[in-house]
């Protein structure tokens, strides 16, 4: 499944992209003086959890379906048509 795989990529660039934005943001305020050091890890490491879940998820989500856009395989017809 081709569509698997560049589905994934993309959501693990976009994730990596989110962390290292997040880790930058982090580093600035703990520069700042707005959290200390020790927080900024802490936030920094549930970030990093965070960010796993989501590519576990996404993969999990693909493996073994044959993913349909809901609704577009069924045609309901009213029955005033009828």
């Amino acid at each position: 499944m081709p569509g698997v795989e560049v589905r994934t990529v993309i959501t693990v660039l976009t994730v990596d992209e989110a962390l290292k934005h997040l880790g930058a943001t982090f580093c600035e305020q703990a520069e700042r003086g707005r959290i200390t050091p020790a927080e900024r890890d802490l936030l920094m490491d549930g970030a990093i959890l965070l960010a796993m879940n989501i590519e576990d998820l996404d993969r999990e989500s693909h493996v073994g379906s044959h993913f349909e856009p809901v609704g577009r395989h069924e045609r309901h017809t009213p029955a005033s048509a009828a």
